[in-house]
């Protein structure tokens, strides 16, 4: 065979081959779908802020170790609230002045606040946990910034204006820190709306008694216009990415593209749900090799995600 025969067969040869790349290209983007117009626009992907900070309501720090104390207080609720049972009985408590749990709880989101925050992320950043037993989780979380807001309420009814006062600093503190230093999206939705619970007592409070002051009754209100900007669009993203049928698509759009790590490790668990709800085997399959390709990612989080996406099992749906 002459070499102009074998360089020709040589060509024919990686066209095929490349062909074959192609079309296994597209097969794998085919069966992920396409991203839908919600995914589409450059703002969609931009961080989501909150246009002023709590920083008035705040007490002065005086030295570093809020993360710490923080999780003590978390695992305080859990020892004394371990059943859901006991939990709803914090959460729904009709006298929180008269709840030595609670009346402790405050003392300790109280020393937590005086203190500040020197790492990225200060609660439950060791693991990241499986959609399954994310709920228990935020359910306490809920508990925790409830009870003490409805402590603060107490006080507030009784005309304990300081004793109030410091409770809803707390308070604010705890939901700013939440929004600000929370990895998963469960945390920092509860601190959005712990920041805006606490806005309504701090209101109150400068409104009238012995801490009415007319400036901070402004900058109150300046705060809670901005909290509910910024939980509309972080609500409206919810709507998109939070679904029972994901698109594939979609997430994987999110997770490229995302400026925020919070948004993108969610998409990354909505694609293991996305992988048990699709009827397609060719999107489950190629949802399982972009999982295992995000296995192998320089984010310690993201690769965390992706494997605990991948494990979700058939029977682990059916239990959510």
């Amino acid at each position: 065979m002459s070499g102009y025969k074998v360089g020709i067969i040589i060509v024919i040869l990686l066209l095929l081959a490349g062909a074959g790349v192609f079309w296994l290209t597209q097969q794998t983007h085919s069966s992920l779908g396409y991203p839908t117009e919600a995914t589409a626009s450059r703002r969609f992907m931009r961080l989501i802020g909150l246009a002023h900070t709590p920083r008035e309501f705040m007490p002065i720090h005086s030295g570093a170790g809020a993360g710490h104390l923080y999780i003590a207080a978390y695992r305080y609720v859990c020892k004394m609230a371990p059943s859901d049972q006991a939990l709803n009985k914090i959460d729904e408590d009709d006298y929180p002045d008269k709840n030595p749990i609670i009346l402790h709880l405050a003392k300790m989101l109280e020393d937590a606040a005086t203190r500040s925050v020197s790492r990225r992320y200060i609660l439950f950043s060791t693991t990241l946990r499986t959609p399954t037993v994310a709920e228990p989780i935020t359910h306490r979380i809920n508990a925790m910034t409830t009870a003490v807001s409805d402590l603060g309420e107490a006080y507030l009814l009784d005309k304990h204006y300081r004793r109030a006062h410091k409770v809803f600093q707390a308070v604010m503190s705890m939901g700013y820190r939440l929004w600000i230093h929370g990895l998963l999206i469960n945390e920092r939705s509860n601190g959005l709306g712990t920041m805006a619970g606490a806005t309504t007592g701090l209101k109150q409070l400068y409104r009238k008694g012995k801490l009415k002051n007319k400036a901070l009754r402004h900058e109150v209100s300046r705060f809670q216009r901005a909290v509910r900007e910024t939980t509309h669009r972080w609500l409206a993203k919810m709507k998109v990415i939070h679904v029972i049928d994901p698109n594939p698509a979609d997430m994987v759009n999110v997770i490229k593209h995302d400026a925020d790590i919070s948004w993108r490790l969610a998409a990354i668990n909505e694609l293991g749900f996305a992988r048990w709800s699709t009827p397609s085997r060719g999107t489950r399959n190629a949802i399982i090799a972009y999982l295992a390709k995000l296995e192998r990612s320089k984010n310690p989080f993201v690769r965390q995600a992706a494997k605990l996406s991948l494990g979700l099992t058939a029977s682990d749906m059916n239990t959510m």
